[in-house]
């Protein structure tokens, strides 16, 4: 667009004379012109750059010839522009310009005139630049980190394409606000997502949007993952969302699960601990927060920021607790052997000292008290449930006594194993509280050992051993899913645990490995008719990248 002509009519002679008399060095005073106009640009904004000039170029026009600009017509002011600054600081400006105006002076300043609006006109467009490069960065991070997201929840179970919309839309908003649209799409035959994020471009200056038609800014990001040839399952799931060790592997401690995926749901960073000289073997290790790997042994995909997996078992409905005692506070000792049925056992069951307890098929509720098998007892049983509820109920096998048991193939609890009740009450000195134990035989959660978030040699907690326990050396067979919903499990046989099960699946609240056990996890769910409850079964899918 270009400027309007303006005709010049002279000025008095007395203005004249005060021109004519100015002498100063030029630099420096268009120096501070520039600044004066830089000031007065600011405050009117910059979308009117054309008219800007066009009153430069007037301005220009009164100091080089001494005349005002007149319009086309005698009368009419010679320019219309929403640019209007006030008499004051017209006036300023011009007393500057004036002063300056000697000689060439004038021709100096109409040329500035000129060449202002393109001048700033690239200073406003590289800082509008700058500024939207700077958004289209954060806008790809986000698009990267919704795609990473995305696929790691591929990692843990199937995804439906309404599915991957609604998880785009959600991560997308959790990783930039701003974010307008926000699309979710698997591609490669499932095997990968691609995701897409628009947003409003907003440059500070609106330079870009007048002069360079930008309005829009937008992001890609695709994020694959691997099929697994042999099916991934999930074996170990901690529910603790701020628990330090949700899975916590101390020094000489074994993991051996090959075809299973271990998972942390808590969100600190040490999620998952692994201690020098402990060994960890599985085909995918995945931590909502961070894992502290302290030189051990690593057979695994180790991965952290993974999505939740919620509790599968959370809505799984509960068996009926009620009903009167079939025995209070029963114990079996001495070289005894006996059978015992289902039903309510207040106050606990012991079994020690030799004894052999066989378990018929069924239900068994552990109510007010735990069972404990030690001293070289045995427990004996196939299609059996152990459920614990109320205060103080808890399993211990302890010593070398033997454990075989298998959870039933169908009814109410088919898969289940050892599940601990909506309706337990976790005791005043509990792990969650701050309390342990001290020893193997200081199981009082209520009164037990204190201090016990005070770490040890070697940087680990004491034992929790007033918790669900396995201590024995010959606890090597336990078919099913154990759900501790509040407890914690300790494990520190010094032997191989669960190792001749076809399948034993851990989901507790914190798995705690000590002196040296080896929690041996099978995954062979086709070796047996005992089934895996529903959302615990094989995901299929590992190794998370990003690609083009």
């Amino acid at each position: 667009m270009r400027g309007p002509m303006c005709r010049c009519r002279r000025i008095s002679a007395r203005s004249a004379s005060r021109i004519s008399g100015w002498q100063i060095e030029k630099t420096r005073r268009l120096a501070g012109i520039f600044g004066r106009i830089s000031r007065l640009f600011a405050e009117n904004g910059t979308s009117r750059l054309i008219t800007f000039g066009n009153v430069m170029f007037a301005l220009g026009c009164y100091v080089r010839h001494g005349k005002e600009v007149s319009g086309a017509r005698r009368g009419q002011p010679a320019l219309k522009s929403s640019f209007s600054p006030s008499i004051g600081q017209m006036a300023g400006l011009v007393a500057h310009m004036r002063r300056l105006a000697h000689g060439e002076s004038g021709s100096a300043v109409t040329i500035f005139a000129l060449a202002l609006p393109a001048m700033l006109a690239l200073v406003g467009g590289a800082l509008d630049y700058a500024a939207v490069m700077r958004e289209q960065n954060r806008l790809q991070s986000a698009a990267d980190a919704t795609a990473l997201a995305i696929a790691r929840e591929m990692t843990i179970g199937p995804m439906t394409p309404d599915r991957v919309q609604n998880l785009a839309t959600t991560y997308a908003l959790a990783n930039n606000a701003d974010v307008a649209r926000a699309s979710g799409t698997l591609v490669e035959n499932g095997m990968a997502v691609q995701v897409r994020l628009q947003k409003p471009a907003e440059p500070p200056l609106g330079v870009l949007s007048v002069l360079g038609g930008v309005s829009d800014l937008a992001a890609s990001a695709t994020a694959r993952v691997t099929a697994s040839s042999t099916p991934t399952k999930l074996c170990v799931l901690s529910l603790g969302e701020r628990t330090n060790g949700g899975i916590f592997m101390h020094n000489g401690a074994a993991v051996t699960a090959p075809q299973c995926m271990l998972q942390s749901n808590s969100r600190v960073r040490e999620a998952v601990i692994i201690q020098q000289g402990s060994r960890l073997s599985a085909n995918l290790t995945c931590a909502r927060g961070g894992i502290a790997n302290s030189a051990g042994t690593v057979q695994t995909t180790l991965l952290t920021d993974c999505p939740p997996i919620p509790n599968p078992l959370d809505q799984k409905p509960e068996p009926s607790i009620s009903g009167s005692c079939l025995f209070n506070n029963l114990k079996v000792r001495s070289q005894e052997r006996r059978t015992l049925s289902p039903g309510v056992y207040c106050s606990g069951l012991t079994v020690e000292d030799n004894a052999q307890v066989t378990l018929l098929p069924g239900i068994y509720i552990f109510r007010g008290g735990p069972l404990v098998v030690r001293q070289n007892a045995e427990i004996l049983g196939q299609g059996v449930t152990l459920m614990f509820s109320g205060r103080k109920a808890y399993f211990r096998f302890l010593d070398n006594s033997l454990v075989k048991l298998s959870a039933p193939v169908s009814g109410a609890t088919a898969g289940m194993l050892i599940w601990e009740s909506k309706s337990f009450v976790k005791g005043l000195n509990s792990w969650q509280n701050g309390g342990c134990g001290g020893n193997r035989d200081d199981d009082d959660d209520d009164n037990g050992a204190l201090g016990c978030t005070v770490r040890t040699v070697g940087n680990a907690l004491p034992k929790k051993t007033n918790e669900h326990h396995i201590n024995s050396d010959r606890a090597r067979e336990l078919t099913g899913t154990i759900y501790l919903r509040e407890g914690l499990l300790l494990i520190d046989s010094r032997r191989p645990v669960a190792d001749q099960s076809p399948f034993t699946v851990l989901v507790v609240n914190k798995l705690d490995l000590y002196d040296g056990p080896n929690l041996t996890l099978n995954a062979n769910f086709s070796g047996t008719p005992v089934p895996v409850p529903p959302g615990l079964g094989p995901i299929g899918a590992k190794n998370v990248r990003l690609g083009m």
